[in-house]
């Protein structure tokens, strides 16, 4: 029986939505269209939250795009000072104001229309701060640019964190909006939990274009942290709950979950070195690639079945599976459940 209590992505802080009604949801003792009900009021939760974050990264695109109409304008309104070239060739702004960090590889030559990029866009540090103070799940809001510009918040020490000629288009949070990946022009989700290159751990990103007289600029983000999904969902549960993505890779979980599906310790990620690519969870952690068949038939039948009440066996006990989907990010919920067995 879930237990879980937690907060809402949206804003307007101390939202709290009681899913201690989902207990029922997997409860033997229940009908399977009570299950289906109950799973999916959580899935909607989700999708609302997931919903608002994608909406909001939209209007962020939309704001930065119309930047770029009053390039000379905006730029001249900047503070070169404040900005500076390090030993590296990267260009960055080296006085932390309150605002969002800024960082410019050295991959590409560093213009002076380029520079200007750097500073016209210092236009949409407020709404970057507003973004991650008012939604509890998002820990990071930024633009990354064509020429590998990086405007962040919270600030970064980019120098430190980034390497010199890391090439920014080629990581996921910026191609998967790319007309090839994104022909819609649509804010999307970047599902798989990837290693951030910023040093946040863990994430999933939602992302916007930006497009100016056809061509696209940039792309806008903001990220949710796998730990804050964590600390949201299932800091007070004690129950068997996974959140799985579309290709069966485990995004958050209980402990209780990870024994039941018999997989290692989720962790976050050490930097032991800057991240110089896309680093996405090894397939130990994906459950249609389970060594137990089990499990992979689990996938199989929620995943791609799309059933939604399932019986197996785990650890050599009956188990239920109930699950529903989070349309909006194309993950599944599920939950799993001994008759026999009270944890």
């Amino acid at each position: 029986m879930i237990r879980l209590h937690f907060r809402s992505l949206l804003p307007a802080a101390g939202i709290m939505l009681g899913l201690s009604c989902l207990l029922v949801a997997c409860n033997p003792a229940h009908k399977t269209s009570d299950v289906s009900h109950e799973v999916s009021f959580v899935a909607e939760k989700l999708d609302t939250d997931f919903l608002h974050v994608r909406t909001e990264v939209e209007k962020l695109a939309a704001q930065v795009a119309a930047l770029y109409p009053r390039r000379k304008e905006l730029a001249a309104l900047a503070d070169a000072s404040l900005y500076a070239f390090s030993p590296d060739g990267s260009f960055y702004k080296k006085t932390h104001t309150g605002g969002a960090s800024l960082w410019i590889s050295a991959v590409v030559p560093i213009t002076p229309e380029v520079r200007e990029v750097a500073y016209f866009t210092e236009a949409i540090d407020p709404e970057l701060v507003r973004l991650c103070r008012d939604n509890a799940a998002i820990c990071q809001a930024y633009y990354n640019d064509r020429h590998s510009l990086n405007r962040m918040y919270p600030w970064l020490d980019v120098v430190a964190q980034f390497p010199a000629r890391m090439n920014i288009p080629e990581f996921n949070f910026y191609y998967l909006a790319d007309a090839v990946h994104n022909p819609g022009k649509t804010g999307v989700w970047v599902d798989e939990p990837y290693v951030d290159p910023a040093g946040g751990g863990w994430m999933v990103s939602a992302i916007a274009p930006v497009y100016v007289d056809g061509v696209l600029e940039g792309v806008a983000g903001l990220d949710v942290s796998i730990s804050a999904l964590v600390d949201l969902y299932f800091s007070k549960s004690d129950d068997s709950v996974v959140i799985i993505s579309r290709s069966g890779v485990i995004v958050a979980a209980t402990e209780a979950a990870i024994q039941d599906l018999e997989m290692p310790p989720l962790r976050n990620h050490k930097y032991l070195e800057t991240v110089k690519l896309d680093t996405f969870r090894p397939d130990e952690y994906n459950i249609r690639k389970s060594t137990l068949r089990p499990i992979r038939e689990l996938a199989r039948r929620l995943l791609d079945g799309h059933e939604t009440h399932i019986e197996l066996e785990l650890n050599g006990r009956p188990h239920i599976a109930c699950a529903a989907p989070v349309t909006a990010i194309g993950w599944i919920v599920i939950e799993l459940s001994s008759p026999h067995h009270a944890r």
